[in-house]
């Protein structure tokens, strides 16, 4: 019987042991911040930002409410995990963003047809 009890004890431990050592601690993603203007990348349904700062090109994921091309933003976002169909930049998905008042964007072209 103490030799049963011990078994099962034996076999609970492991087993807690095994669980323990294949969780992975959650980690917060990294903030990424930048401003700019946004514009129509290649493919005409993404939008892109060249920060203005750092040189760096970004592909914008919005959940809803995107800006309009042409327009100065400054924005927060994650990194964006996976594949997309948007073939510049680096994939962020927006979590905030603010226009930026008083700063001007070049003409994108729907605005040079006219």
């Amino acid at each position: 019987m103490k030799t049963l009890v011990g078994l099962i004890f034996l076999l609970c431990a492991v087993a807690a042991f095994a669980q323990q050592g294949t969780q992975t601690p959650s980690v917060q993603p990294a903030v990424i911040q930048g401003s700019g203007c946004v514009s129509h990348a290649v493919e005409s349904s993404c939008l892109v930002l060249k920060d203005s700062k750092t040189g760096e090109t970004y592909n914008l994921l919005f959940a809803d409410h995107p800006p309009a091309p042409g327009i100065a933003i400054r924005f927060k976002a994650t990194e964006h995990q996976g594949m997309t169909t948007c073939m510049q930049g680096k994939a962020v998905n927006v979590t905030k963003w603010k226009r930026l008042k008083g700063e001007k964007c070049p003409a994108t072209p729907a605005e040079n047809a006219h």
